[in-house]
């Protein structure tokens, strides 16, 4: 994931004229009636044509600040990413184990497993016990593939809704748009989702009907 992220970012900054923001802050909205002027951000005001709030669990904190009342939550979750030792046992293709809820797929010599839903707020502290079901999991299904003791734990929060429908279309501003509320899988429906978005931004005609996913608050 982190390679397709690398190469679509260089060639949206190489043919599309992106320019990533990396390490800055968004501190809020300067607005003027019924637009969006620019964002606020700590390297100074960012304008366009559109805004969009794409931020994960944090999407809601920002939109309250606007009344924009945006019910997206942070569920926590688990992932351990373990190089194999013996790649011919480890897993060919991404799968689940449903009894036990592990999530589980192959980066290249690497073991990625991910579990758990926990409702803590905003805190991404893990310990190593948090981790036993996910670990016992993947020496259930592929024994002698990797040695746990090389593990990388990871916590991060998942932006959930209340109907796990994801929220995508204009709010409250004439120029502000959403696209949050993804759950876990925002990879799985990224792309959808911004081409729907680039539609709705374009005053095009999206190809799927938007009920059930635009803003209504």
């Amino acid at each position: 994931s982190k390679q397709f992220v690398d190469r679509l970012a260089a060639y949206a900054a190489e043919k599309l004229g992106v320019k990533f923001l990396f390490g800055t802050t968004v501190e809020g909205l300067d607005i003027e009636g019924d637009r969006v002027r620019a964002v606020m951000t700590s390297a100074g005001p960012v304008a366009g044509d559109a805004v969009v709030i794409s931020m994960g669990p944090e999407s809601g904190l920002l939109g309250r600040r606007y009344g924009i009342d945006l019910p997206v939550y942070p569920v926590k979750g688990y992932t351990a990413t373990i190089p194999l030792e013996d790649e011919s046992r480890g897993p060919t293709m991404g799968g689940a184990d449903e009894d036990r809820l592990i999530g589980y797929s192959r980066l290249g010599n690497r073991l990625r497993m991910s579990s758990t839903a926990e409702f803590t707020g905003f805190d991404r502290t893990f310990k190593p016990a948090d981790f036993k079901t996910i670990i016992s999991t993947g020496k259930d299904l592929f024994p002698g593939a990797f040695d746990e003791k090389k593990a990388v734990f990871w916590a991060g929060l998942r932006p959930m809704m209340p109907n796990s429908v994801p929220v995508i279309g204009q709010a409250r501003y004439k120029n502000l748009y959403l696209d949050t509320g993804h759950g876990h899988v925002g990879w799985t429906m990224a792309c959808g989702s911004g081409k729907f978005l680039a539609d709705l931004v374009s005053g095009r005609r999206p190809e799927i009907d938007p009920q059930g996913l635009v803003y209504g608050g």
